[in-house]
């Protein structure tokens, strides 16, 4: 966030939907004879009525990019609507401070009979902009959306990238002071995508304000400040963006749980291994998720000599270990483990399921251990490490998952190979003479 002020505030903001409301009174809304009701926030929602929106409250400060993410279905693209101004809420404040430029929809606004030129044209109208403004900026837009001799044929005839193309190129050069975007930028090739977001930087760090609406957390992980989750339509979490798409991934995953298909090959005689000799980390501080019907009951880090450390050099093999035990009878059971970065995405993530081997069942009481084995081939840096296990498929579905378990540091020696970008893969490089 650049400045203390509010770009956009949000207070108790509500959308509700009414079912099956008879002809008449939609007629008596159109005419203005009282169709419309307003609810005080918190009041309950009417019977017949479906609460798109519930009780949402936020601020988004001058010059910062926030992130809404959630499931399809959760209300995302209808608070973006109200922001916009698209939309109307149902009860609720709102305010927002500046010039608003909004893709909510890809080709919005467009006329798809016009041209890509005469489309531009038509935008900066839309956007408040004169035609003589709007040909200043005509070319840096054609030159940016990259799409030739097409910006001259009717917009029907272009692919959802090259809307997209236009489209962005368009809202990033009428200098908003508040971007919207709802999911526009998940079209597209990657370079476009890359450039897209090397000129949302450009922007934020004019003090535009960034509220975009994505299911790519990537994106939020690497632009946003701060997210919020929705979650059918309440707030689930709001806070800083690594926090915000950690909650809603292992969310997701417990979602997920631990359905499997039943092709997957399962060991029925595993092999006998003693636990190891080490002292195992102390997860009394962990997070835990899930039901614990087969829980994590303890944890190693183990380096290459099965001893204990959380410290590796760039290039030396980590051992983790798990020794789950499981409350009742289980079966198809696995354990596994992620590497996460400092931003929360997952660098690194294996185990029984993704090798495609699970254990063919655990009697109740029973541990067994599980044991994984990685080369540490990461940018040097610290990495948080996520253990779990699960069992089962659907009625029968158990799972748990201990956040943040431990914290891995990889260091590089000053004689070592520098990694450049984020992972070390194998390679070669050769010179030659011609």
């Amino acid at each position: 966030m650049v400045t203390g002020q509010s770009a956009i505030s949000l207070e108790g903001i509500e959308k509700t939907y009414h079912r099956d409301v008879p002809l008449h009174r939609w007629l008596a809304r159109g005419l203005g004879m009282g169709g419309h009701t307003v609810r005080a926030p918190g009041e309950p929602v009417p019977r017949g009525a479906v609460a798109a929106l519930s009780d949402i409250s936020f601020q988004v400060g001058k010059g910062e990019a926030f992130g809404i993410i959630g499931r399809n279905g959760a209300g995302k693209s209808t608070l973006l609507q109200i922001l916009a101004g698209t939309l109307q809420p149902t009860a609720g404040r709102w305010t927002v401070q500046g010039r608003v430029t909004a893709l909510l929809e890809l080709g919005s606004g467009f006329n798809p009979e016009f041209t890509g030129r005469e489309n531009i044209y038509l935008s900066g109208s839309i956007y408040g902009i004169g035609r003589a403004e709007m040909e200043r900026k005509f070319a840096a837009i054609a030159d940016f959306a990259e799409i030739g001799e097409f910006i001259d044929a009717p917009v029907r005839t272009y692919s959802t990238g090259m809307l997209m193309r236009v489209a962005f190129a368009v809202a990033a050069s009428v200098e908003p002071d508040i971007l919207i975007i709802d999911e526009a930028l998940s079209v597209g090739d990657i370079l476009f995508q890359q450039k897209c977001g090397r000129r949302l930087r450009e922007m934020i760090a004019r003090g535009v304000t960034l509220l975009v609406v994505t299911h790519d957390t990537s994106f939020v992980l690497n632009l946003c400040q701060r997210a919020l989750w929705l979650h059918q339509g309440r707030m689930a979490y709001l806070g800083e963006a690594s926090s915000c798409v950690r909650e809603y991934l292992a969310a997701m995953s417990a979602a997920a749980g631990n359905e499997v298909a039943r092709a997957l090959p399962v060991e029925s005689d595993l092999p006998a291994a003693s636990v190891p000799s080490a002292t195992p980390l102390d997860l009394a501080a962990s997070r835990r998720l899930g039901d614990g019907g087969l829980a994590v009951e303890k944890a190693w880090v183990l380096n290459g000599s099965d001893r204990n450390s959380t410290v590796f050099h760039l290039g030396e093999w980590c051992t983790v270990v798990l020794q789950i035990r499981a409350q009742g009878n289980v079966r198809l059971a696995s354990g596994g483990c992620e590497l996460r970065d400092r931003h929360g995405q997952v660098m690194f993530a294996t185990g029984l399921r993704v090798v495609r081997r699970l254990i063919d069942q655990i009697p109740a009481g029973e541990s067994r251990l599980i044991r994984i084995r990685f080369k540490l081939d990461l940018a040097p840096g610290q990495y948080s490490l996520d253990v779990g296990c699960g069992a089962g498929e659907h009625d029968d579905n158990t799972w748990q998952r201990v956040l943040g378990a431990a914290v891995i540091e990889i260091s590089a020696p000053p004689e070592q190979d520098v990694v450049h970008g984020l992972v070390r893969l194998a390679y070669e490089v050769a010179a030659y003479r011609i």
